[in-house]
């Protein structure tokens, strides 16, 4: 119940407050600073939210994707490895978990995505079950897909990009094959924009800092290559490492082991704090609201 009045009041304010509006950045500063501390006590795995990319690249490209597929190499996850991963965690978490999600990149472009719902919905019977779309490849998405969404309760998370795409046609296919779709930050209500978090290649900046006023510190976390990441730019950095030759360091203090630690607890208190790469994320220069665009691949898409 509480979740379901929580959500109709940001919805109610979403409609009324443009995410490009001053009023919305002078409240957005204010709850990030209201709850910096709250939120870093630890969690518990029935709390946390776990990514896990299907692909790296995508058929759209977004300009300031924080997991900066636009330059991110062609790769499709194996399933032998998300399986073993997925094993490992439901070791450690008791299969537990608030959400596991299916994202990249566009998910969709994985050939064996029904096999992923499988083993996420084996290793986690009853967590909330969502992969992460734009939405673009639904309309031709095969009957395998539409049929392990529905065996798997799978949720259907689309997020709605200003540019031409069915949805009613989409939303009439969800219904036929009895799957919940739903719309990625209410972007149903609101038109799509980003946020730009720069990125400091001296690593000067206050890492302690930077971790309480990230919205995505110790809640959304992703696993990926037997690591649990505390959010998608420590786990992808490598790209913007290969393409634009940089040297942002992810050292071992970044990031949890699954395979190497043998404690929920341990993983989980390691979040309670800020890890090195915080101290490359300037957060008190983050932008929101900006209007949608596709990326040209430059490095002032995320380097200051």
């Amino acid at each position: 119940m509480k979740n379901k009045v929580s959500h109709r009041i940001t919805r109610f304010f979403r409609r009324i407050i443009p995410y490009n509006s001053f009023i919305y950045r002078v409240f957005y500063q204010i709850y990030i600073r209201l709850f910096a501390f709250s939120k870093l006590k630890k969690k518990r795995p029935d709390q946390i939210d776990v990514q896990i990319h299907a692909v790296e690249h995508c058929n759209l490209g977004c300009k300031w994707c924080n997991a900066f597929s636009p330059i991110a190499d062609e790769k499709f996850a194996k399933i032998e490895e998300i399986e073993a991963d997925l094993k490992r965690f439901s070791e450690l978490t008791g299969s537990v978990l608030r959400k596991l999600i299916v994202s990249g990149g566009e998910p969709l472009l994985h050939p064996r995505l029904h096999d992923i719902f499988e083993c996420a919905r084996k290793y986690f019977p009853d967590c909330v079950l969502e992969i992460i779309t734009n939405g673009l490849l639904l309309k031709n998405a095969p009957d395998t897909f539409w049929k392990s969404c529905n065996e798997n309760d799978v949720t259907i998370s689309v997020t709605r990009y200003p540019i031409e795409n069915n949805t009613e046609k989409i939303e009439l296919l969800a219904k036929s094959h009895h799957v919940k779709l739903v719309y990625q930050d209410d972007t149903d209500i609101r038109e799509k924009t980003m946020y730009f978090t720069p990125l400091d290649p001296s690593g000067k900046q206050d890492a302690a800092s930077s971790y309480r006023l990230c919205y995505m510190s110790n809640y959304c976390f992703v696993l990926e290559n037997g690591r649990l990441y505390t959010c998608p730019t420590v786990a992808h950095i490598e790209f913007i490492n290969k393409y634009f030759k940089q040297d942002f360091i992810v050292s071992e203090h970044d990031y949890a082991d699954i395979y190497q630690m043998t404690n929920i607890d341990d993983i989980l208190s390691r979040f309670q704090k800020s890890i090195p790469f915080c101290r490359y994320c300037v957060k008190r220069h983050r932008l929101s609201g900006l209007n949608w665009a596709l990326s040209e691949k430059d490095m002032t898409e995320c380097i200051c």
